[in-house]
């Protein structure tokens, strides 16, 4: 699991690191086209907020239980919104930022683990 996480962190960061170089080596570099749209913005913030605040509310249980469950509830309404019981409509971008949020408020937890593993 720790050199999975490692690894994924180098991936990660030759990603931003290519972008990031990409931008700033492009003189007609427009970072108005590379903003994501407000709605991936909103999942991301509110999968990072649900999580994170649940996890601050409910100490005796697993922070990773309380991320499985919010990715299940996410995963839950866009499946909703294929049968038409919510409003909306379904979208794989949703789920993507849905789980982003929730990583990212796992992401912590994961780095600490990783570093008592280490002592």
């Amino acid at each position: 699991m720790q050199s999975t996480l490692i690894w994924l962190g180098r991936a990660a960061l030759l990603a931003v690191l290519a972008v990031a170089f990409a931008g700033a080596i492009d003189p007609h570099h427009n970072a108005a086209r590379n903003v994501p749209a407000p709605d991936v913005v909103e999942h991301v913030a509110y999968g990072y907020l649900l999580t994170l605040l649940t996890i601050i509310s409910l100490p005796r249980i697993s922070p990773w239980w309380i991320g499985a469950g919010f990715l299940a509830v996410g995963a839950g309404f866009e499946i909703a919104q294929v049968f038409g019981l919510v409003s909306g409509t379904f979208q794989w971008k949703d789920l993507a930022s849905n789980t982003a949020g929730v990583a990212a408020a796992l992401a912590p937890f994961a780095l600490a683990g990783r570093a008592r593993a280490k002592r």
